[in-house]
């Protein structure tokens, strides 16, 4: 059966990382308005077939490959910087307690 052939669905995990991923367990979870869920409108997924040589999902035919994905505007980089800054409490790429060796999705932060 190739994948993915039947209809697909996002599915979502969470997990009580209050001790670690809000600014130290500073930040506690209300528990008392779960359960919690999220709506998603309008969603579209795109990808390449499986049965492709794997550097063929990397051709410029697929549009998530062009340039304008492949690197943020300088407005979009301020912005993005701006959102990290302010929003951001937790990055595991950057505990080096918890990851001696960063894992390696993380070469893609810099």
């Amino acid at each position: 059966m190739n994948y993915p052939s039947k209809p697909m669905q996002v599915v979502v995990s969470l997990w009580n990382g209050e001790n670690w991923a809000t600014d130290g367990g500073k930040s506690k979870i209300n528990w008392s308005l779960a359960p919690f869920k999220a709506n998603f409108q309008g969603f579209n997924n795109s990808g390449c077939f499986t049965n492709a040589e794997k550097n063929a999902c990397g051709s410029s035919a697929y549009w998530w490959n062009t340039g304008s994905y492949s690197k943020l505007s300088d407005s979009e980089q301020k912005a993005y910087t701006n959102v990290r800054q302010k929003y951001m409490n937790y990055d595991y790429c950057s505990d080096k307690v918890r990851f001696h060796v960063p894992p390696s999705e993380c070469k893609w932060n810099n």
